[in-house]
């Protein structure tokens, strides 16, 4: 059971990015309504695949929880029964955790592929966790690591399930960023154990793991300014339209240059941070610092189709990746480049 940690943690570590990437295709595509309920997703495990489905019929058979949207409203089905000639409202109840009450097929199922990599990621994260306790003996830090991550990605299931019942809160983009990048720490972390019990003993000095947690601590407060952009972003995709993007960027607030001037300190930091990395003997920091060159790099560019090429859907996906891989590999550096 030991040996099973480490491919159950890098599967964590990747699926950690699968489900951010999947969280901003959710939000690029407006579909984090696309399942109205929560865990189900109009009270079926499989969610529907056409309109119709959702529509009343006569005859139907309907089990408990089952939903269906008549007059614009979403109904769910206090019990079992077989569906009469008129709409009984007795036999049904509003929804009442909110009155959203729309079928889009492409946002339902792009909403449920998100939940699936998430069930995914936990399955993974338990996994993590039952084995570790095999370690306990032997390093007490790695099970402490294990239920850090799988308390974590209960508090992400438990914000989901917030987030749909209240219709999309605000805030939830900064809180479900902040509790994923802490997914992705806690994973290298038992990584990084792993790596010490194989007999990795190279580290970066003290001052340089210093700088790159300044550079680290920088990126977070990046990101989380990057959110609150996404949040103003949502705002304007409901009053212009989707077909509307080139508006976008005039429509926002002092919050979006805010991030952009933060990106020149961004820069400015981590090339400092890359050169002094490069000029040590670390193999694998060097590495690490080099590939965080091409990621700040591939960063800027994005930033720049956004801001004058009218926002693009993947081009926003892509910068949201991309400044969670430049935390990875800053996180790396503060470990020790190990």
């Amino acid at each position: 059971m030991k040996a099973i940690l480490r491919p159950l943690a890098n599967l964590t570590f990747v699926f950690t990015f699968l489900v951010i990437l999947a969280g901003s295709i959710v939000r690029i595509t407006g579909s984090g309504m696309g399942c109205p309920d929560w865990p189900k997703c109009f009270g079926y495990y499989i969610p529907p695949t056409d309109p119709d489905q959702v529509n009343y019929h006569v005859g139907q058979e309907y089990k408990k929880g089952m939903m269906v949207i008549v007059n614009d409203t979403l109904w769910r089905a206090k019990s079992g029964f077989v569906a009469g000639q008129e709409f009984d409202r007795s036999v049904w109840e509003k929804y009442p955790k909110h009155d959203y009450a729309e079928f889009i097929v492409y946002q339902t199922w792009v909403e449920y592929i998100n939940r699936l990599l998430g069930a995914v990621l936990g399955l993974f994260v338990l996994g993590c966790f039952v084995s570790s306790l095999f370690w306990w003996r032997t390093d007490k830090l790695l099970p402490l690591y294990a239920f850090a991550l799988l308390f974590l990605t209960g508090f992400q299931a438990w914000l989901g399930k917030l987030v749909v019942d209240g219709n999309l809160i605000p805030q939830s983009i900064s809180i479900h960023m902040l509790a994923a990048l802490l997914l992705l720490v806690f994973a290298q972390l038992i990584l990084m154990r792993l790596r010490l019990h194989a007999g990795s003993t190279e580290r970066l000095s003290r001052n340089l793991r210093l700088f790159s947690g300044a550079a680290l601590l920088l990126t977070v407060l990046q990101v989380l300014v990057g959110t609150q952009v996404r949040e103003e972003i949502d705002v304007l995709a409901k009053m212009l339209g989707s077909d509307q993007r080139d508006l976008w960027v005039d429509g926002l607030s002092s919050v979006f240059t805010l991030h952009k001037s933060a990106s020149l300190m961004v820069l400015a930091l981590n090339g400092f941070l890359i050169y002094q990395v490069l000029q040590t003997t670390n193999d694998r920091a060097r590495r690490m610092a080099a590939l965080l060159g091409g990621l700040l790099f591939l960063e800027v560019v994005l930033g720049v189709v956004l801001n004058y090429a009218g926002m693009p859907g993947a081009a926003q996906t892509l910068h949201l990746l991309c400044a969670t891989l430049i935390f990875a590999v800053q996180a790396e550096l503060v470990m020790g480049g190990k």
